[in-house]
């Protein structure tokens, strides 16, 4: 059993439930509730730990456990003996004299959560205690930073700190604690450089004697709680599951758990610290929306993008942040992509404004980037998906013009053609006369001399973006093959593709450390799995067997978690779950490797 692997439950407000197998908290963002607030979606830890302790025959069992300086206690995870975490979180805990059964679940709406015990045989005392935190996921507490008021109300008890507020409801009796307990170690944040170490109160505890065989504690902060029981939510989270058709029960699974990403109207870009990102929500659409038929809710996130756009400029994230050469582009990419699987001629019509608007200011310039010849120079190093800054210091500065931006420029310029055509509207003959331009020059501009240009006009170290030249959906370029043999000496691996040759001096081979030394290394050699899909798409299109390449990324395809980023020894690294990792891999499952 490996009491570190992290389980998570999430609803479509972007609030979760995540920790341990054996409930230690590895990170700030392991918590039994946490909540999204607000639009910029911070979460919450309000209730970080809910442990537990029954009496059988006098014997007291307590299941937690907890990192403490040094030690583990108490052992509670020596009772695990089986952990399912799909579609929903259940453990088994058992021993010569008792058997528990402990299955967590979430309203897919409501910030509600439901815990529900089955006990053999019934205890003679269950006593569950609330460990509170009430601080934002990335930060601690130590004892004292919070003041937390709390009162009975018939079931539930109601606490509250910092205008924030969060009920617990149980049969029982509620014992007043008041207590701190100190120095929970979260091993993980150890090993990032951050704070790791913190104390957290308990109010009091809940106590049921005789409590029966099976024992429901609801957890809730919203106000339109109505008293669903624990199979009445379970109905609901099931039912708002997608489903994807396949004949593979791996992409069927796959696809269960990229539920997790998707919200109300948007997508959220990973777990635990990403909100919707433009560029991740826009590369996963396919995937994740469209494949699976989800077309009402890939038309909603367009729509949502569409209404933020700022002088030509689609937002890189939902808090208005603008600053990035790409976001736009791929934009125009989704719009596209939900064209070929919608036909929606009506919707395409009111996408139109905004994709010349788009494409307009490329061409008139901004801030940001500015045509030059044709091509799209950025004026600064921070703006493409390779984006890493700390402290002041770009990781990897592409100011100039980077290869996938104008590829990116050419699909979109050849994506608005094609649908004036399909709406029958008129089309500026003078951007035709740029992709004219970029179709004749492209190869002999960033592919010379032996050399394959990441960035026009001086950097030739080899990375994986060029890919994109052959992997979209109107690609500039079309003999991958003169240029695979490069990929696949020196960036290709069986869990995506490096971002940075080995035989580079700046390469990075393992994402571990401080922030410093994390986001040096997050684009200078780190894998990243969404890369292997652009890769099967330029592969398969130039002749290559899409068995041979479901073969080789069998690994991946045979995951149900699926981080941001690995090492470059397979380790996983990064956000435990991302979102363009589900979508690229399911999106070339079925567009390129024959899926079904």
């Amino acid at each position: 059993m490996d009491y570190n692997y992290e389980w998570i439950i999430a609803n479509k407000n972007a609030s979760y439930s995540s920790s341990s197998a054996s409930f230690a908290n590895l990170r700030t963002y392991h918590g039994i509730f946490v909540k999204n607030i607000n639009e910029n979606y911070d979460r919450m830890v309000m209730l970080s730990k809910f442990f537990e302790e029954f009496e059988f025959n006098s014997d007291r069992i307590n299941l937690d456990s907890n990192y403490y300086p040094g030690t583990v206690f108490p052992d509670g995870r020596k009772y695990l003996s089986d952990l399912n975490d799909d579609p929903y979180p259940q453990f088994v805990y058992s021993s010569q004299n008792f058997k528990i059964k402990k299955s967590i679940i979430m309203h897919p709406l409501k910030d509600v959560l439901i815990i529900k015990y089955e006990m053999d045989p019934e205890p003679e005392i269950a006593r569950f205690y609330p460990l509170l935190s009430f601080r934002n996921s990335n930060d601690i507490i130590r004892k004292g930073d919070r003041i937390f008021v709390w009162q009975k109300n018939g079931k539930f008890v109601h606490f509250s700190s910092v205008q924030n507020n969060l009920w617990i409801g149980s049969d029982g009796n509620f014992i007043t604690d008041n207590l701190w307990y100190y120095n929970f170690q979260y091993p993980v944040e150890i090993e990032r450089g951050s704070h790791y170490e913190e104390d957290l109160y308990l109010p009091g505890h809940f106590e049921l004697r005789h409590p029966g065989k099976n024992i429901e504690i609801t957890i809730h902060s919203d106000a339109s709680y109505a008293g669903e029981s624990f199979d009445d939510t379970l109905k609901e989270y099931i039912k708002s599951r997608y489903k994807i058709r396949s004949n593979r029960i791996n992409i069927k699974n796959m696809y269960e758990k990229a539920n997790i990403f998707l919200l109300k109207n948007n997508i959220i870009a990973g777990y635990y610290w990403f909100g919707p990102w433009g560029r991740d929500t826009f590369i996963s659409l396919p995937g994740l929306a469209l494949i699976p038929g989800r077309y009402e809710l890939a038309r909603d996130i367009l729509f949502t993008y569409m209404r933020q756009m700022k002088n030509g400029i689609i937002p890189k994230t939902m808090v208005g942040e603008y600053d990035a050469a790409d976001v736009s582009l791929w934009f125009i990419y989704a719009v596209y992509k939900y064209y070929e699987y919608t036909k929606d001629v009506n919707t395409i019509r009111h996408f139109m404004p905004a994709i010349k608007e788009i494409i307009d200011g490329y061409i008139r310039g901004n801030d940001y980037y500015f045509m030059e010849n044709n091509l799209i120079k950025l004026k600064m190093g921070k703006l493409t998906w390779m984006d890493a800054e700390y402290n002041n210091i770009i990781f990897t500065p592409r100011s100039g013009m980077p290869v996938e931006i104008n590829a990116l420029w050419y699909n979109a310029l050849k994506t608005y053609e094609f649908l004036c055509n399909e709406v029958s509207i008129g089309y500026d003959d003078s951007y035709k006369n740029i992709y004219k331009y970029i179709e004749k020059n492209f190869e002999n501009l960033y592919m010379h001399d032996g050399k394959i240009y990441d960035v026009l006009p001086d950097d030739f170290r080899l990375r994986p973006n060029f890919i994109f030249a052959f992997s979209l959906p109107f690609p500039v370029l079309n003999n991958f093959n003169k240029y695979k043999n490069q990929v696949d000496k020196y960036l290709i691996t069986p869990y995506g593709l490096r971002t940075l040759s080995p035989e580079d001096p700046d390469y990075i081979p393992v994402y571990t450390g401080d922030r410093l030394h994390r986001d040096r290394a997050y684009h200078n050699g780190i894998i990243w799995p969404w890369l292997a899909g652009p890769y099967i798409t330029a592969a398969v299109r130039s002749g290559n067997s899409a068995s041979d390449l479901l073969d080789y990324f069998s690994s991946l395809y045979n995951m149900r978690k699926i981080p941001e980023l690995f090492d470059d020894d397979g380790t996983p690294k990064g956000c435990i779950l991302q979102a363009w990792s589900y979508g690229e891999l399911i999106r070339s499952y079925f567009e390129d490797l024959g899926g079904n």
